[in-house]
């Protein structure tokens, strides 16, 4: 099942998926109003029947009810939210088993109301199985195998049951489902890509809001919001971190010599050896033009942030391939401690960039520091 739904369906980014199976897990109003409406059907074809066997499953059916509305109870109260893909499809796995079984135990009482000579329990039985699948594609077709193979639970006992009703009109039925679980796989796999269009969309929106579109690396109002978020962890937990500012050196004479086509090269080139450079914990932004800033979080003592910046001059003034020939540019780092401000934020940034200036002013290929020891030492 799984593999033949993989093959109509474009493989997804683990975001993505992390997504439907959040979706997935928030149809508690729909999973208790199914396990309720099942329930009370199982039991009234249980009733007409009066077999032993009929009233197990009915309240096999009821337990496993309550299982999938708890289950989705305990998934919102859990205070970590599902951040990777081992956990979304660990809890999607829990609901699904419970919905599989569900139509397992509904399909084969479904089976025995059409084989037991009551008409009525099997037009009974049909419309719960009907609305059970309409629900599943409905609802849960974010995880597309989940409805399909409920469909196929509940309507091949229930198409087997009717073709072999005695009455034309419940054997026709049967012919009729038999054509009905198409429609359901066919309806289910559309509304999934519509949803995955969706969601795919969002995120490139979001994406393309907060991130260059040349280097791809985030831009200034992401970077503006990563050092926020760095001024909140040092208030709450006493997280230090520092701000590197680098300005490229010679980038305007790339342009004018290999055109700016070369110049893009330049860019995106430096913002990959920047992402190279930089530690697990630090993000690197692009500021605009050949201007560039690193919130370094993972190692913000000095000497460590000094090691960085070193290594990083040394990654950028290497050659770089264009597609008008080799570049060579140099760059000038401004360095600021958040340990220097009583108040980090936008401060802190300033301090980098006039720490860079100073660089620059000298014409030097090196790191220029701003810290709480050189201002103290410099008041001195």
């Amino acid at each position: 099942m799984k593999r033949w739904i993989s093959e109509r369906l474009t493989p997804l980014p683990d975001e993505i998926r992390v997504d439907l199976a959040k979706s997935f897990l928030s149809s508690l109003p729909q999973a208790a109003s199914i396990s309720l409406t099942s329930s009370l059907g199982a039991a009234v074809l249980a009733y007409r029947s009066k077999a032993l066997l009929d009233l197990d499953l009915a309240v096999l059916l009821a337990l496993i009810g309550v299982y999938r509305v708890a289950i989705l109870i305990v998934y919102r109260r859990v205070d970590t939210p599902i951040t990777t893909i081992k956990s979304a499809l660990w809890w999607q796995r829990l609901q699904a088993g419970g919905l599989i079984g569900q139509a397992a135990l509904l399909g084969a009482l479904s089976f025995n109301a059409f084989t037991n000579g009551d008409t009525a329990a099997a037009l009974l039985a049909l419309g719960f199985v009907v609305s059970f699948c309409g629900g599943a594609c409905a609802r849960l077709s974010v995880v597309p195998w989940v409805p399909i193979a409920t469909s196929l639970l509940l309507l091949g006992p229930t198409i087997a049951g009717a073709l072999l009703h005695s009455e034309p009109p419940i054997f026709a039925a049967g012919v009729f489902l038999i054509a009905f679980v198409a429609v359901m796989a066919e309806a289910t796999l559309y509304l999934h890509k519509l949803v995955v269009d969706r969601l795919v969309a969002l995120r490139e929106a979001s994406f393309q809001a907060s991130h260059d579109g040349l280097t791809s690396l985030p831009n200034r109002a992401s970077f503006h919001r990563h050092l926020a978020s760095a001024c909140h962890r040092k208030e709450a937990a006493g997280q230090d971190f520092a701000v590197l500012y680098l300005d490229l050196d010679r980038f305007k004479a790339v342009n004018d010599r290999l055109g700016h086509t070369a110049g893009d090269d330049v860019l995106i080139e430096v913002a990959h050896r920047l992402r190279l450079g930089i530690g697990a914990g630090d993000v690197a932004c692009r500021l605009g033009g050949d201007e560039f800033a690193i919130l370094a979080a993972t190692n913000s003592q000095p000497a460590a942030v000094a090691n960085l910046a070193k290594r990083l001059v040394e990654a950028i003034t290497r050659p770089i391939a264009t597609c008008n020939g080799p570049a060579e540019v140099g760059v000038s780092i401004g360095i600021a401690h958040s340990d220097a401000h009583t108040t980090p934020g936008e401060s802190i940034l300033t301090a980098a960039d006039h720490a860079m200036y100073n660089t620059k002013s000298k014409n030097q290929q090196q790191r220029q520091f701003t810290s709480r020891e050189q201002q103290t030492a410099q008041a001195a």
